[in-house]
């Protein structure tokens, strides 16, 4: 038999003025056997189990069922919710309350009848504060006794008293009384006269210490020592010495003055559990130290002495130093090709805890021509894309929020300079960009990182043949010739990233990515004297021209991703993906770098990259990009065994431009066509799971082009790749 239903009755005659549903939604979790969670009055969870067995499985085994499930019924079970419910009830002050249960039986479904009988409910009419023999001054005393007098005239709750109890403690400790901890507050409740006046005496007694069976009074600790001790990863020569009053054990020429910077503290100094939490959030700052342990061991306690000695041992463990990968793969983005990364990151830069990355990319990719698609037959080209950066990681370098982000888990900074050059059949490009990042990790719990970008400097040199300047002539849009003109990016962003922590016990997961940059918005308003445009002159070794025009856009990112995991890694996996990006100067496109674009191993799989849109241009704009990206992916992962997985998904989406184009029709995104405009694409995919890396091979098609047009071409397009699509 299955608990299929639970019925709450409230008693008629309770005087205390709380609806049935508030004393379920206080009482409820307090039930051993459980109702089926229903959607719309039906238990899908519940039936979903029992047809993949997980419930089956479950109750044979003896372990937990399905959340959302209904559970057996068990008499005892019964018994003993009954038991926590009238627990629950006197912790909420109702010393009479009573619960009777009773159950009706349809079938195989039991509904339980709770019948709730509360009675009156205790007030605390009187508060007070005993701290005779504590050691505590007769001024914190009375501070404790207005904190403690704020529950007279409130209903009796047993819950909150032992949260202010609580509290209290964390305070007095917060002001130097180490020690004090709650076991030391205790709260006595009389209740002699409740019968007849409804009121309780509730009264707080701080107690004294014991020590070797004497009573004492509390007394503030003091820091009499402070010691540091730093665990190396591999075995190096260590040193012991003392710096700033403290004993220091750390590798031969490590930088001790960060490290003391860090600490803060000073021997002699007033015991505070806050200011020492703060100390080891700033060691936990330093890019090298992954972890940091801290003690606090009393001393032996001279009968004179005011204070408690205390001891503060400081246990720092770094991480690994070196990190070295090497990543390749092969791709098809627009036609057979690879790709070879190489990275280097040393987390121990100059002995002082700062990080050097370096990292190196080279591909080689064959392409087909740019422009119409009739172009196809034409001869391809083998496009050669070589890249390289350097990043510099250390503590945060601005003042940026401190009070904003006091919970932030390893604020940094982050200087990049990165280097990226294309060679195309038609033209090839040069990115060279100088970036800073301060990253904030706002609350580890459930995955909130923030990541400011003050600024970020880039030039763009492009370089055309004759025959592409030709072609862009002909085709006469200013905004797709604007595109791969030189341009110089001086701007600044911030991202916002949330991805909860992965539980269990929940089978939905997700995660939301969000962007918003702009540039040359402040640029342009220093420089009046070209309201429309502005250029700046630049070394000729970067462009082929002095003067290059400073780019002014703004450019936006939602990226939504969510699963339904029912068994290890299978399940329904999904993404939604906005973006939009949109130049504030009149005929002239968001840099090449910045747009988006449809299609490939990532993106719309029954199209090769740049295949699609933009809008509903249909064949005239293939091998573009656009300034509107929406795009909706969906799969259903299956693993075969514990390495091969298959797939079968679908990618809805387009990209589009934010302006119309004289030159090129139906680009443009207008929110009466573009569900017309929106593509579907279907398929399937084979994926081989080894653990530290995926390969994987989807085949995909189109089932409907923009507008309905359907442009000849392979039915099936097939996309290798590495890593899963998202």
């Amino acid at each position: 038999m299955l608990v299929w239903n639970v019925q709450w009755q409230l008693d008629s005659a309770a005087s205390e003025a709380l609806t049935e549903d508030m004393w379920r939604e206080t009482l409820g979790s307090a039930l051993a056997l459980k109702a089926p969670e229903r959607w719309l009055g039906i238990p899908v969870r519940h039936a979903w189990s029992q047809l993949n067995g997980r419930w089956n499985r479950a109750f044979t085994k003896g372990i937990p069922l399905p959340t959302g499930t209904a559970t057996p019924f068990d008499p005892l079970a019964l018994e003993q919710s009954q038991m926590l419910v009238e627990s629950r009830m006197l912790r909420k002050g109702f010393l009479d309350g009573r619960v009777v249960a009773d159950t009706l039986r349809d079938g195989r479904h039991v509904t339980l009848q709770l019948h709730l009988m509360p009675g009156p409910r205790l007030k605390c009419c009187t508060t007070a504060v005993t701290a005779a023999g504590s050691g505590l001054p007769s001024g914190l005393v009375s501070k404790l006794e207005a904190e403690w007098g704020r529950h007279e005239g409130e209903p009796l709750d047993l819950d909150g008293l032992d949260r202010s109890r609580g509290q209290l403690a964390g305070d007095l400790q917060a002001e130097g009384w180490f020690g004090l901890t709650p076991s030391f507050l205790t709260v006595d409740i009389d209740t002699t006269a409740s019968a007849t006046s409804g009121c309780a005496a509730v009264k707080l007694r701080v107690l004294p210490t014991i020590a070797f069976g004497d009573t004492l009074p509390h007394v503030k600790g003091q820091l009499d020592s402070i010691s540091f001790h730093w665990h190396p990863v591999e075995l190096e020569p260590m040193e012991s010495f003392r710096f700033d009053g403290l004993s220091w054990r750390l590798p031969k020429g490590r930088e001790v003055r960060g490290l003391a910077h860090r600490l803060g503290l000073e021997q002699g100094g007033i015991y505070n559990p806050k200011t020492i939490a703060d100390m080891r959030q700033s060691l936990r700052t330093v890019p090298l130290i992954q972890d940091v342990r801290v003690a606090v061991t009393p001393m032996i306690q001279a009968p004179s002495t005011p204070y408690a000695p205390l001891h503060l041992h400081i246990d720092a463990y770094p991480s690994e130093r070196r990190v070295m990968r090497v990543n390749g793969a092969a791709t098809t983005h627009q036609g057979l090709g690879g790709e070879i990364n190489f990275s280097l990151a040393d987390q121990d830069f100059r002995r002082r805890a700062e990080q050097l990355s370096f990292d190196a990319g080279m591909a080689l990719e064959v392409v087909a021509p740019y422009g119409n698609i009739e172009e196809e037959d034409a001869e391809s080209f083998i496009s050669r894309i070589l890249s390289a950066g350097i990043t510099y990681q250390t503590d945060r370098l601005m003042p940026f929020g401190p009070d904003r982000f006091t919970r932030s888990n390893k604020p940094e900074s982050l200087i990049s300079l990165g280097f990226r050059d294309e060679k195309r059949r038609k033209f090839s490009r040069t990115f060279v960009q100088l970036g800073l990042i301060e990253r904030f990790i706002e609350n580890p719990s459930t995955g909130s990182i923030i990541e400011l970008r003050p600024f970020e400097v880039a030039i763009t040199s492009s370089k055309l043949k004759a025959d592409f300047v030709t072609e862009l002539n002909d085709i006469g849009s200013d905004v797709l010739t604007s595109s791969f003109e030189s341009r110089a990016l001086l701007g600044s962003g911030v991202r916002w990233r949330l991805k909860p922590k992965v539980t269990r016990s929940k089978h939905w997961r997700w995660s939301l990515n969000m962007e918003l940059e702009g540039a040359g918005h402040l640029f342009h308003l220093l420089d009046p004297s070209a309201p429309e445009e502005t250029f700046i002159k630049m070394p000729s070794f970067f462009v082929e021209t002095a003067n290059v025009q400073v780019a002014r856009y703004l450019r936006g990112v939602i990226d939504a991703r969510g699963s339904w995991v029912t068994r290890g890694k299978n399940g329904v996996f999904g993404r939604c993906f906005i973006g939009v990006a949109s130049s504030s100067i009149d005929g002239v496109a968001v840099p090449l770098e910045k747009q988006f674009y449809a299609g490939g191993p990532n993106s719309m799989r029954g199209w090769q990259a740049l295949g699609l849109g933009p809008g509903g241009s249909g064949a005239a704009g293939l091998r573009v990009r656009g300034d509107v990206r929406l795009e909706m992916n969906l799969e259903v992962r299956q693993y075969v065994n514990d390495w091969v997985q298959y797939a079968v998904f679908a990618d809805a989406g387009n990209i589009w431009m934010t302006r119309a184009d004289p030159q090129r029709e139906r680009v443009e995104f207008d929110q009466e066509t573009f569900l017309s405009q929106t593509a579907l694409a279907c398929g399937v995919g084979v994926r081989l799971d080894f653990g530290y890396f995926l390969l994987r091979c989807d085949a995909g098609r189109p089932v409907k082009w923009p507008d309905g047009a359907v442009i000849n071409g392979p039915g099936w397009r097939i996309h290798p790749a590495v890593s899963l699509p998202f």
